[in-house]
């Protein structure tokens, strides 16, 4: 009969009872949460250092639960587990959501693709290392109003549509008189410019990750044309986004 027949899961509570009792048995405990605690506040913190003896201090003592009977997918699903709570502990200290979790996609899906324990251990390092550059970064930023963070989190989430001043005044709850007198002042940008600065970076990710044509990268990021986009480019940049994409390749 199959385990799941019955909508109750009643037979998961034998289960769980019969993997606290070996636990108990074998007298090799499960690794403290204080440790994983530890290692997350050192996310939050961005330092590195820590986070690393904090790891090791994870790995040494006492051991994970048996989640599988394949070691590579024993692995894995750890994996999965530390990248989740690492991700959540780099939001806590203030990096975007978007791009927390982009990263977290990122990683578990190579995760899926390793076939070595060896090289999940490499990317449990290189996420690491990576998420708390990211909250290093976040906090060497320069200290924004929260009516500026608010028009700045609401560009970066809606780059793919039409932004006008009034829209980000509204969500800085400011007039937009004040909003752009503060946002300049806040930023050395108008919130227009500031726009557009967010909109070219994207578009550099886009060529160099994506094979989308300059025709879809343009209209994705509202630019009123494919030639104002390499117009714009170029003087950003120095080089058109078709060279752009061309150089990064070599």
């Amino acid at each position: 009969m199959s385990i799941f027949e019955k909508d109750d899961f009643d037979f998961l509570d034998k289960k769980t009872r019969q993997i606290l009792l070996a636990s108990r048995e074998s007298f090799v405990p499960h690794t403290p949460y204080r440790y994983e605690k530890n290692l997350f506040e050192a996310v939050r913190r961005g330092d590195l250092p820590l986070a690393r003896r904090c790891m090791e201090q994870l790995n040494t003592s006492g051991q994970a639960g048996r989640l599988s009977s394949n070691p590579l997918r024993q692995e894995q699903i750890i994996f999965i587990s530390y990248i989740t709570q690492i991700t959540r502990a780099a939001m806590d200290a203030g990096v975007a959501e978007d791009l927390a979790y982009a990263m977290s996609d990122s990683y578990i899906q190579t995760s899926e693709k390793c076939t070595k324990l060896s090289q999940i251990s490499a990317l449990q390092e290189r996420a690491l290392r990576d998420f708390i550059s990211a909250v290093k970064h976040k906090k060497e930023s320069p200290p924004y109003s929260k009516s500026v963070r608010s028009a700045i989190h609401y560009m970066q989430s809606h780059l793919q549509e039409r932004i006008t001043l009034e829209q980000l005044a509204d969500e800085a709850e400011l007039s937009t008189g004040r909003f752009s007198h503060l946002f300049r002042e806040e930023t050395g940008l108008s919130p227009m410019m500031f726009l557009q600065r967010e909109r070219l970076e994207t578009a550099k990710s886009m060529l160099l990750y994506t094979d989308r044509p300059l025709s879809e990268i343009s209209a994705a990021l509202c630019f009123s044309s494919e030639s104002h986009f390499i117009k714009v480019f170029r003087e950003y940049t120095g080089r058109t986004p078709g060279r752009y994409r061309k150089s990064q390749e070599n």
